[in-house]
């Protein structure tokens, strides 16, 4: 009975040990960094395009802890998103990005970015003037035989004032940008899955 009460004990510390390492391997997360986002609303008057864009660009600048010995690299993505002015809303909908960064063949690391524009939380909410952004990666390596897998999201508020400008034509056309005051807006990742 002793023996089978001081397994329980060691198999209780070891359990909180892992847990520490994998709460304390997580902690190295960085800010995410916009670089560029900018937003585009057509006139809607005949003849014209009627998409309405965002487009952005984001990167995670440091190394993530995989596992013992292994991390995955610092990645970048561009990501697009289009939609039917007047027609449709882009809410909700997950759009992958285009992906590139400091991955190489050797390397065992392939990150891979969505984005996702979110209704914001105010009275006045529009997807190309007062909106969120809610970026995913997913990150995937294997070394030493190990397969290693982290999901990670964020999500930033963007506004017209707050941290956007630009400006709107006579036609009804509108662009609006990242002030440049506030480049690089961060985005604080958080873990949402791992292995």
């Amino acid at each position: 009975m002793w023996n089978f009460k001081l397994f329980a004990l060691a198999s209780l510390v070891a359990l909180g040990s892992s847990s520490t390492q994998r709460r304390s391997s997580d902690g190295d997360l960085k800010p995410w960094e916009v670089t560029r986002l900018s937003t585009f609303s057509p006139s809607g008057r005949p003849g014209n395009s009627n998409l309405a864009n965002l487009w952005a660009t984001i990167t995670n600048p440091s190394p993530i802890t995989a596992g013992p010995g292994a991390s995955f690299e610092p990645s970048t993505a561009n990501c697009t998103v289009e939609w039917t002015w007047y027609v449709e809303e882009p809410y909700g909908r997950t759009v992958d990005c285009t992906t590139g960064g400091n991955q190489t063949a050797f390397s065992g690391s392939i990150s891979k970015w969505t984005i996702e524009i979110l209704k914001a939380d105010s009275d006045y909410a529009s997807p190309t003037e007062n909106f969120d952004v809610k970026f995913t990666l997913t990150a995937n390596k294997t070394a030493n035989g190990e397969d290693y897998y982290k999901v990670l999201a964020g999500t930033q508020h963007f506004a017209i004032g707050e941290n956007m400008k630009g400006t709107c034509g006579g036609s009804g056309v509108c662009s609006w940008y990242l002030d440049e005051k506030n480049i690089p807006v961060l985005v604080e990742p958080t873990l949402v899955d791992s292995s």
